[in-house]
């Protein structure tokens, strides 16, 4: 019934924005016809997606010591996105591919692999907002010039930067600020002990200082890559020149956005979000240009059928359920 509730609430806004004009679908085929264009930004999201599989496993690395194959992490991880586009609702591909993930090494714990998917989402949301507080940085001027929207967008983009740049310091506190919190958070009624478990194994992770490093710089890379591809598909439509380093103040609150799970793959939410920001800049046309790049990422991600098909061992949903319970 959810699964049905989300792909409704995404057809239903899909719907509204057809009828009042804000989506035009001939764009796809305008862009596709451009063929370098579709087929650049597609080259992009799959370097993209490769590297966040790089970033996992380093990840991983962190408990699991038996070797890691770098072609079993890109199959474990586009099997990931190929559910997590498909599959909406409490069992994502997040957890499927953890099933999948369980196979490389039985003795590793499921919780700790649950904790390597947050932390892998964790990083590549620090990743987004330090691109997003370094641009509204640099061109501040220039883009609080265009209209008061996106000043005060700007100004919320700090308010986010900041927040990343305190939970990255967080990372590497000594010890024994680290203990003071988890006491003092372990005294909070219903949810104290479950918040004291999640900094612990978070604060694990961070005591490797390159790891973070390391996956920090990779998902800045990656959240380059994205906002890279949403530009070199969408920018012929703009109307207007807006320049790439504009749109990297703006477009990252879209992104944001569409990664809550409220409808599959950002479907309908992130074309109504982009709707709005494009607005704030001038631009109409916001949900068309998300369109495009909603379809190069679903390309891309149906790609995980393949390794899936191909996969020797198949494994029940109802084993996902498993890792499902271990995060609730």
């Amino acid at each position: 019934m959810k699964v049905f509730l989300k792909f409704l609430f995404a057809f239903l806004i899909i719907y509204w924005l057809l009828t009042s004009g804000k989506l035009d679908f001939s764009m796809v085929q305008k862009a596709f016809s451009e063929g370098y264009l579709w087929a650049l930004a597609i080259s992009l999201i799959i370097i993209q997606a490769t590297l966040g599989a790089v970033r996992w496993r380093i990840l991983l690395r962190v408990r699991i010591k038996k070797e890691l194959p770098i072609i079993d992490m890109l199959r474990l991880n586009w099997i990931g996105l190929f559910f997590n586009s498909f599959l909406p609702g409490a069992v994502t591909g997040d957890f499927i591919k953890l099933v999948y993930a369980r196979d490389l090494d039985r003795e590793v714990s499921k919780t700790f692999l649950v904790m390597s998917v947050l932390m892998d989402r964790v990083i590549g949301l620090m990743g987004l907002l330090c691109i997003l507080g370094i641009f509204s940085t640099v061109y501040y001027s220039e883009i609080t010039a265009i209209s008061p929207q996106l000043t005060y967008l700007i100004h919320f983009n700090f308010l986010l930067f900041t927040g990343a740049i305190v939970f990255i310091i967080m990372l590497f506190v000594p010890k024994r600020i680290q203990q003071l919190v988890l006491n003092l958070v372990s005294k909070i009624p219903l949810l104290g002990a479950r918040i004291e478990k999640t900094l612990s194994q978070v604060w694990a992770f961070g005591e490797d200082k390159s790891v973070m490093v390391k996956t920090l710089a990779i998902s800045m890379i990656c959240q380059f890559l994205g906002f890279l591809a949403f530009w070199i598909i969408s920018h012929p439509f703009y109307g207007k020149a807006i320049p790439l380093p504009f749109i990297m103040t703006f477009i990252p609150i879209g992104f944001m956005a569409t990664a809550i799970p409220i409808t599959p793959a950002g479907l309908g939410i992130g074309h109504a979000i982009f709707d709005k920001l494009f607005h704030f800049a001038g631009v109409d046309g916001g949900a068309s240009f998300f369109n495009l790049f909603f379809v190069c990422m679903v390309m891309v991600n149906l790609l995980g059928i393949i390794p899936y098909l191909l996969s020797g061992k198949r494994h029940k949903l109802s084993e996902a359920h498993q890792f499902d319970d271990v995060n609730a």
